[in-house]
């Protein structure tokens, strides 16, 4: 087992990074404490004497990604901005922290639920504060009518939000796209996707489909 590039001055810091490493290869079950203490050089019995135990280095992360994530809410406090501009600016905020550490994003959106009580509960509880930005700004786009009315609040968030939290599974730092041009991009689409929809009829060029599957120009 290949060890992690130190990263940080801190040993917590260098097992943290191991274990968000280990945890997205081979998951939160998949991997042992003494894995983890391999992977950073130590003996096992060392190893505790900077973590209690795997459940607490898994809620450490978890808790500091969401953390992350969670500075998104200052977009609430930018009075003036419309609804649109405000889920423009959360859905950059969240795709710039994923580009930050998609390795940790992967970790926090997935192995949080093998957490134990209370800890489980305390990951959700931040979850459900991130969400509750976003059902703020899109309540506040179906106001203002800049969104649609007949939205569900609800189903629209969990559309958006799922969108966003499949990034970290095909985001390169390497890729030929920047994080902002892909969070520009999305943004355009989700955006969209809430404002109301189009008069009925055809549009001129407008994309039907054939009954091969395969599209066509209307």
């Amino acid at each position: 087992m290949k060890k992690v590039a130190v990263k940080t001055s801190s040993q917590r810091d260098t097992i943290t990074d191991v274990a968000i490493r280990l945890f997205g290869e081979h998951g939160y079950t998949g991997t042992t404490m003494r894995d983890i203490a391999k992977a950073v050089g130590v003996l096992p019995g060392s190893l505790y004497a900077h973590i209690p135990s795997k459940e607490t280095l898994l809620l450490d992360i978890v808790k500091q990604g969401i953390a992350r994530f969670l500075t998104v809410e200052h977009v609430l406090e930018a009075f003036g901005d419309s609804p649109e501009v405000c889920l423009r600016k959360a859905i950059q905020g969240h795709i710039e922290a994923v580009a930050e550490d998609p390795q940790r994003a992967l970790v926090v959106f997935h192995q949080w639920r093998f957490l134990g009580e209370p800890s489980r509960s305390t990951a959700i509880e931040m979850r459900r504060r991130y969400a509750d930005t976003f059902v703020k700004i899109i309540d506040a786009g179906k106001a203002s009518g800049a969104f649609s009315m007949k939205l569900d609040t609800r189903i629209a968030v969990f559309t958006v939000l799922g969108a966003l939290n499949w990034a970290p599974e095909w985001y390169s730092p390497k890729g030929p796209v920047t994080a902002t041009d892909i969070a520009n991009s999305l943004a355009d689409t989700l955006i969209y996707g809430l404002r109301d929809a189009p008069s009925r009829g055809k549009a001129r060029g407008s994309v039907a489909i054939s009954r091969r599957g395969k599209p066509k120009l209307a």
